[in-house]
């Protein structure tokens, strides 16, 4: 299993700099999760950013196009760009979100996951404002990297023609992966694991502020 910790997209409206960046006791959030994987035995991880201010944590930062920027009033680019596009078919990867700060408990869990397929790891009752109806996702165990990478171009082409409610983010492409309607909150069991343990996304400064107390 591969580890990737995505880093991409950028958010000025709202961040001096990366969210993944983001201190709490000291440790960065990204630094935090890299160092949690590595205690539970995880020998591939990488970072995916384009930009590199995330060198220099001691794993590979993979480079790919990844050009969303979230404006206070629009968005450029795709949020789903986050996700590594070059992978070979039969590769199995964890998607970890880069601004999550995970406890111990969270990361273990993402790690032995046995469901087959592909597994979305976030919260059963959202704690975000913005996103209220949608709750916070974490990590992606993907085990068919075809059919997930397939539903991420699917997705940019859904939301060129319009078909979503709003910039289309992981919960979207987890309904289109599945076949349920990408604009109603719609969770399959067989394929979401909830994590309600105090693992938590910086989805604001403000937010942020609360993590890991």
């Amino acid at each position: 299993m591969k580890y990737v910790i995505m880093c991409g997209g950028k958010y000025p409206t709202q961040w001096e700099k990366p969210k993944q960046l983001f201190e709490v006791n000291g440790e960065t959030l990204l630094d935090r999760t890299i160092r949690l994987l590595e205690e539970n035995g995880a020998e591939e991880i990488y970072i995916s950013a384009t930009d590199p201010i995330f060198d220099g944590h001691g794993v590979p930062r993979i480079e790919h196009e990844n050009n969303f920027v979230a404006l206070e009033e629009d968005t450029q680019g795709y949020w789903v760009d986050a996700f590594y596009p070059n992978f070979p078919d039969d590769t199995e990867v964890a998607f970890l979100f880069g601004d999550v700060w995970f406890t111990k408990e969270a990361i273990q869990k993402i790690m032995n996951c046995e469901k087959k397929g592909n597994v979305l790891f976030g919260t059963g009752i959202a704690r975000n404002k913005l996103h209220k109806d949608w709750g916070e996702p974490f990590a992606y165990v993907v085990r068919d990297y075809k059919a997930f990478m397939d539903g991420v171009e699917k997705v940019k082409r859904w939301h060129d023609e319009g078909k979503f409610k709003r910039h289309p983010i992981v919960w979207e492409l987890y309904r289109v992966l599945n076949g349920l309607d990408p604009n109603v909150q719609q969770i399959l069991d067989k394929n979401y694991e909830c994590i309600d343990d105090g693992t938590m996304d910086a989805d604001s400064p403000e937010k942020a502020e609360g993590i890991g107390k």
